[in-house]
């Protein structure tokens, strides 16, 4: 299953893009940027979004002007056994 994560160059435009999706209704979670799409980014925060969450996201995102780096496709990048959270 393909799933989005968005990018960002630190972390206030991840957190401040969460919240801004959260007010709209739009489904997202914070996780970690995903080696394969972050490259040289030094933050290693990313918000995923369902692909049925998608357009929501970029209507929000240029609605309200938010930052961040780009929006990347990948094919699921969660480990069950690894990328648990509280």
């Amino acid at each position: 299953m393909i799933r989005y994560y968005i990018l960002f160059d630190n972390y206030e435009q991840g957190l401040a893009l969460h919240d801004l999706l959260d007010a709209a209704g739009v489904n997202n979670r914070i996780t970690p940027a995903p080696a394969a799409a972050r490259g040289s980014l030094c933050c290693g925060m990313s918000l995923l979004v369902e692909p049925d969450q998608i357009e929501r996201a970029r209507a929000v995102i240029e609605e309200e002007k938010a930052v961040y780096h780009k929006i990347v496709p990948l094919e699921n990048q969660l480990r069950s056994k690894r990328d648990v959270y509280c």
